[in-house]
C-alpha cells in the first residue's frame, strides 16, 4: 500500500494533466477520471512488469479511462482554455471571430482523432497533446520510433482529409 501511496502523491499532477488535455480542461471530469486512472492503477499495480518507465504505463491506463468515458459520453467539447489552440492552431493576435472559428476548428479536429483507429488516435493524442517526442511515443506503443513518425504523418493525412470532407 505504501508503494501505491508514493506512486499517487509522485505522479497525481503529471497524471491529471495528462488527462485535462484529453478532456479540454474540463477540471471536474479530469479529477474523475483522474481518480478512476489512479484506481485501475490501484488494482492493477500488481500486473506492472517494468518493461517500461511507470509513467509511460500510467499514461497508457489514463488514455484508456479517458477513451472508455468518451465511448459512454460522446464528446461535448468547449474550449476555455488559450492552450489548447497554441498547441493544434497556432493564434496570434486574432480577432474575435477568427478565436471562435479556431475554437470551433479544435472541436472537429479532437472529434477526428478520437474516431480514428486507435494506432493512430494514440499517436496523434501524445505527439499533439502531450509533446511527447517519437522515441517516447514509440517505447510506449511498443514500436519503432521510424513508425511512430509513419503513423504520425499518415495520422495527420488522415486527419486533414476528414477535415477538408467535413469544412
Amino acid at each position: 500500500m505504501n508503494d501505491f501511496q508514493d506512486i499517487y502523491e509522485k505522479y497525481y499532477y503529471e497524471i491529471f494533466r495528462f488527462i485535462n488535455k484529453l478532456v479540454n480542461y474540463n477540471k471536474s471530469v479530469s479529477e474523475e477520471l483522474t481518480q478512476e486512472t489512479f484506481y485501475q492503477i490501484f488494482i492493477s499495480l500488481h500486473r506492472f512488469k517494468g518493461k517500461s518507465d511507470i509513467k509511460t504505463w500510467m499514461c497508457q491506463i489514463a488514455k484508456n479511462v479517458c477513451f472508455k468515458y468518451f465511448r459512454k459520453n460522446p464528446i461535448s467539447v468547449s474550449f476555455d482554455s488559450e492552450d489548447i489552440n497554441n498547441k493544434v492552431i497556432n493564434i496570434v493576435e486574432k480577432t474575435p471571430e477568427e478565436l471562435v472559428l479556431c475554437k470551433e476548428l479544435n472541436e472537429i479536429i479532437l472529434k477526428g482523432i478520437i474516431n480514428m483507429n486507435d494506432k493512430y488516435r494514440d499517436v496523434l493524442v501524445y505527439r499533439l497533446y502531450e509533446s511527447m517526442p517519437f522515441k517516447k511515443i514509440a517505447a510506449i506503443m511498443n514500436i519503432s520510433e521510424n513508425s511512430a513518425k509513419v503513423i504520425f504523418y499518415r495520422g495527420k493525412e488522415m486527419l486533414k482529409k476528414s477535415l477538408t470532407k467535413m469544412l
